[in-house]
This record gives structure tokens, sequence and C-alpha cells, in this order.
């Protein structure tokens, strides 16, 4: 069982890595005018980026829930 304290540097962690991931010189990468299965590709890495955000973050508070009972 992990302490309270790792549980909430790992939500840091994941904000950091939001921050980061959603900056200017990051999104820039993929503000092209290409497009995948007729998706741009700065749409498709927000969306992609959002579902991994969302079930990442869903997977530590899961855990801690489970490692609290």
């Amino acid at each position: 069982m992990l302490p309270p304290k790792y549980r909430k540097d790992r939500l840091a962690a994941l904000a950091l890595l939001g921050l980061v991931a959603l900056n200017f010189p990051i999104l820039s990468l993929f503000s092209r005018a290409e497009r995948l299965f007729g998706i741009p590709i700065l749409f498709l890495y927000l969306f992609l980026f959002w579902v991994s955000f969302v079930v990442l973050i869903a997977l530590v508070v899961r855990l801690a829930k489970e490692e609290q009972l």
C-alpha cells in the first residue's frame, strides 16, 4: 500500500504532464495541414491526449480508493 504522499505526487505529476503536453511548443508540433483518417493532426492529438489523461487520472484515483479499503 502506498502512503497518501505518493498518490498526491502521482496526481501532481499528471497535472504537470498535462500542462507541458498542452503548452505551445508541443502543440505547434501537431499544428499541420495534414490529416489522418480525415481528422486534422492537432485535433487528433488533443482528443487522444485528453482521453489518455482522463484514464490515467481515473486509474490513480481508483488505486487510491482500493488501497484505503
